[in-house]
C-alpha cells in the first residue's frame, strides 16, 4: 500500500470511529475502546510525512485491457512494462549519474531496476519495487525518480505549456520511453493511475490518448556541431562542462558517456581556459505549442 493510500485509508477508519462514537454515545465500555482506537488512528495518521517519496510505485490500469479487478491482457501487460521500466532507468541514469547517451548501456542500471512484487485491487494493478539491495541511498534516489516519472506523466496529460515546463531537466532519451510507454496505453484504449508514495497521476483513455499524442508532436533533432571559444571547466561529479563561444554566449551541458573518467579529467586539465574548438552534439527538441528547448553534450576538445 502506497504512503498515499494508507493515508486514505487511515481517515476512512478515522470517519468510521467517529460515526461509532456518536452512535454509541456514553456507554460505558464501549466509549472508552472507541476513544482508544480513534487516538490510535490519529497517531498512525500524523506519522505519516507529507510529500513521501518510495522506491516502490503501484500501475493501476483500467479500460479495455482490463477485467474488472480480476485480470489483465497478458500481452498488454507485457509490453506496457518494458518502456516503463525504460522510462524509469533513463531517468534516474540521468538525474544521478550525470551521463546518459542517446542509445546503449545507462549508469546506475541495476540502481533502478524494478521488479513485480504485488497485484494489489482497486480495477487491475501492479506494483513495481526497488530490486536488489536496500542500501538507503540508492532506494532515496529510485524513489525521487519514481515521484519524477509521476509528475512527467501527469504533466503530457494536462497541458503543452506543463509537458514543456516539466522537460527542462528532462533527457530526450527519457521522452523516447515515455513516448512508447503511451502508445502501448493509448492504443490498448486503457486508462492508468499512478501512485509512488504521496505522489499520484490518472488519466483515463481519452486522456491517454491526449498524453500520447502531445509526447508524440515533440519532435527531437540532433546536430553536430564545431563551436570556437574559451573551454571554462568540467565536473567529474556531475558529469557538465561550461565552454564560452566567440561571440561570448555561455554553452553547459553534459560530457559523453563515451568519454572515461581518466579521459574528462586530462582534457579538462589540458584546455581550461584555453582557446580551442569544442565538438558538440547539439539537440534541440521542439514542443507541440512551439516552445523550443537545446541541450549539448561535448564529445572532445582540440586546439
Amino acid at each position: 500500500m502506497t504512503t498515499r493510500r494508507k493515508r486514505d485509508f487511515l481517515k476512512t477508519q478515522l470517519l468510521e470511529t467517529d460515526r461509532l462514537i456518536e452512535m454509541t454515545g456514553d456507554h460505558p465500555v464501549m466509549s472508552f475502546g472507541l476513544a482508544q482506537r480513534r487516538e490510535a488512528l490519529e497517531k498512525e495518521l500524523q506519522a505519516l510525512p507529507i510529500g513521501h517519496k518510495e522506491a516502490r510505485t503501484v500501475l493501476f490500469f483500467s479500460g479495455e485491457p482490463v477485467v474488472g479487478s480480476i485480470g489483465i491482457d497478458a500481452n498488454f501487460a507485457g509490453r506496457v512494462l518494458t518502456p516503463f521500466q525504460n522510462m524509469v532507468m533513463s531517468e534516474h541514469a540521468h538525474r544521478w549519474h550525470g551521463t546518459l547517451g542517446s542509445r546503449g548501456k545507462r549508469s546506475g542500471e541495476q540502481e533502478s531496476r524494478l521488479i513485480l512484487t504485488g497485484l494489489p485491487r482497486g480495477s487491475f494493478g501492479m506494483e513495481l519495487s526497488k530490486a536488489g539491495n536496500d542500501e538507503l541511498f540508492e532506494a532515496d534516489q529510485l524513489a525521487d525518480t519514481l515521484a519524477r516519472v509521476t509528475r512527467l506523466i501527469e504533466s503530457a496529460a494536462r497541458s503543452d505549456e506543463d509537458f514543456a515546463a516539466e522537460l527542462d531537466e528532462t533527457s530526450p532519451r527519457v521522452i523516447q520511453s515515455l513516448r512508447e510507454f503511451l502508445k502501448v496505453v493509448a492504443e490498448g484504449r486503457a486508462g492508468l493511475e499512478m501512485e509512488s508514495g504521496d505522489f499520484r497521476c490518472a488519466l483515463n483513455p481519452i486522456k491517454a490518448g491526449e498524453a500520447y499524442q502531445r509526447v508524440s508532436d515533440t519532435v527531437t533533432k540532433d546536430e553536430e556541431i564545431l563551436e570556437k571559444g574559451v573551454f571554462r571547466g568540467l565536473l567529474l561529479e556531475s558529469w557538465r562542462f561550461d565552454f564560452v563561444n566567440e561571440a561570448g554566449h555561455k554553452i553547459t551541458g553534459k560530457l559523453d558517456d563515451d568519454l572515461t573518467q581518466e579521459q574528462a579529467g586530462a582534457m579538462g586539465r589540458a584546455f581550461l581556459e584555453k582557446t580551442c574548438e569544442a565538438d558538440l552534439l547539439k539537440t534541440t527538441i521542439l514542443f507541440k505549442n512551439g516552445r523550443e528547448r537545446t541541450t549539448y553534450c561535448l564529445r572532445g576538445l582540440k586546439d
